[in-house]
This record gives C-alpha cells, sequence and structure tokens, in this order.
C-alpha cells in the first residue's frame, strides 16, 4: 500500500522575532506517520507523517504508530479507537494510562496500530478518548489505486497538532517528517535566548483560510504574534505551516502560552515550560 498526502504543502515563514492551571487533561496533537523515535539529540521524531492509505486492492491491513500529545495534571484513562466511514464498528482499540504529576505538563503517548483490517475505500476515524469521553475524532481517506475522488470529511480544517519543533523535512518517501519535538525548557539560569520552529499540522477542509500565533508570556505579557498566513487545502490534503521564531527571549519560569488561531478564531493552546534547576 502507498501513504500519501494531496497535496504535501509545507509553508515556511520566517520572522523576527495568564495560563490557568487546569486539573483537566486535553488532547493538543494527534497524527499517524510511518514511524515515531527519537532523532540525533534525543528528541521526538516523526517520520513520515500521512492522511491518505492507498491500496492495491480492498480488503487489505495495514499497520502504523499513533502520537498524541496531551497537558493536564493527575491520572487519566486514555483510549483510542478506528472507527469504519459509519462509525457504527470498532476496528481497533488501545487503552492506555497517562500520568501527569503536574499542573498543565505537556507529554506525548507512543501507540501502535497493528493489522488494522479495512474493508472499502471511504473515511475511517481514529477516535480518541479520555476517561471514557470522546475528545477528538480524525479522518483516515482509505482508497484503492486509481481512485481520483475524496470524499469532504469537514469543512474546515483540522488542527491535528502545534508542534515546537527543530526541523521539518521530507523523508525519501516524500512525506513531511517533524524532528527535534520537545516539550519543555531545562536551564540553569534566566533570561535565555532560542531559535526555534512551531509547526501547525492542518488537515483535510476545503477553501481558502488564514493562521496565526500567539506566544504570552507566565505574567500575562503578548511577547509574539505572527502575521496572518494564508493557506488553500482541500479534502484529504495535510498542509503544514512553519513559522520561525528567531532569537525569542525567555525573562522568566513558568508557562509560555502558544495560541492557534484559524480565521481568527482560537482553535488551540497549550504551554511551554521553562524550568530553572537548581
Amino acid at each position: 500500500m502507498k501513504k500519501f498526502l494531496i497535496p504535501l504543502i509545507i509553508i515556511l515563514f520566517l520572522f523576527t522575532l495568564t495560563y490557568a492551571q487546569d486539573s483537566k487533561v486535553k488532547l493538543i496533537g494527534i497524527t499517524i506517520a510511518e514511524n515515531v523515535g527519537e532523532d540525533d539529540y534525543g528528541l521526538t521524531l516523526i517520520d513520515g507523517i500521512f492522511s491518505i492509505i492507498s491500496f492495491e486492492k480492498l480488503p487489505n491491513t495495514d499497520s502504523f504508530p499513533l502520537y498524541s500529545r496531551w497537558m493536564g495534571y493527575g491520572t487519566h484513562e486514555i483510549e483510542f479507537n478506528i472507527l469504519n466511514p459509519d462509525k457504527d464498528k470498532t476496528l481497533a482499540n488501545i487503552k492506555d494510562i497517562l500520568d501527569l504529576e503536574l499542573p498543565n505538563e505537556v507529554t506525548y503517548i507512543l501507540s501502535y496500530f497493528e493489522d488494522i483490517a479495512f474493508e472499502n475505500t471511504g473515511v475511517y476515524w481514529i477516535q480518541a478518548k479520555v476517561d471514557g469521553e470522546v475528545v477528538k475524532e480524525i479522518p483516515i481517506f482509505v482508497l484503492e489505486e486509481g481512485e481520483g475522488d475524496i470524499e469532504n470529511a469537514d469543512t474546515n480544517p483540522i488542527l491535528i497538532f502545534s508542534l515546537p519543533c527543530l526541523e521539518v523535512y521530507e523523508n525519501d518517501h516524500g512525506l513531511p517528517s517533524i524532528g527535534g519535538i520537545f516539550e519543555y525548557y531545562m536551564t540553569e539560569e534566566l533570561p535565555f535566548v532560542d531559535n526555534f520552529l512551531i509547526a501547525n499540522g492542518w488537515l483535510s477542509g476545503e477553501g481558502l483560510f488564514t493562521q496565526r500565533l500567539e506566544i504570552i508570556s507566565p505574567s500575562g505579557k503578548l511577547l509574539y504574534s505572527s502575521n496572518k498566513k494564508e493557506f488553500e487545502i482541500n479534502p484529504g490534503s495535510l498542509i503544514i505551516i512553519v513559522d520561525y521564531i528567531e532569537d525569542f527571549s525567555y525573562e522568566e519560569e513558568g508557562d509560555y502560552l502558544i495560541k492557534v488561531y484559524l480565521n481568527e478564531e482560537e482553535v488551540g493552546s497549550y504551554v511551554l515550560k521553562v524550568v530553572v534547576e537548581e
């Protein structure tokens, strides 16, 4: 089978450069890929992100890892399901325990779906639950080779992740990959300055949209606000918009809030922690 995006677009923009603690947990990123592991720096690598699986003939099976990113506090039961297009049949189920020790802690879970049986073409669904409650569903587009039309699952694109990272590139199969993904900073002194990327992944939808980012300090000061970036997306497509944050100064310890806007409506938020080592 082949895994691919229609189309793959990576847009790189260059820039000069009081989040309340939540006792609950929320899903702040989810995607499937060819592989999830570590890069040369020991940071997370998501290799070969895809949204479409094309088989020579159906029925057929496939296996792939699932990356999910979480923020919150406390111990929670996490569950992932793969549902058929009518959402009346569960093809696979994975359960895990998420244990977050610090308020607004950000971490990720690596799960693996093995030998999933796809019977027909259509829009299948990955469903995520927390403590028995559905928190997100994202589509997987399953086709037979030669089939060109893709059913649209949503009018607006779905923000499937927003990741602080070090690099975004295409792998040998032409699929996007994200390396150097991190959740927090450990530092011996303040202030310090760093350069990094924020990669936002938008899945499916149809039409022309704008995105922008904000970064807010622990004390509530707006430190960074990007210009609007316009992008066009089609059914089944996955677009990654990359902001290059250059010479960003961290002046204080705590939770730096990152907000993501689609057409000026906030659609995602999470924190990037700065912890001073004693």
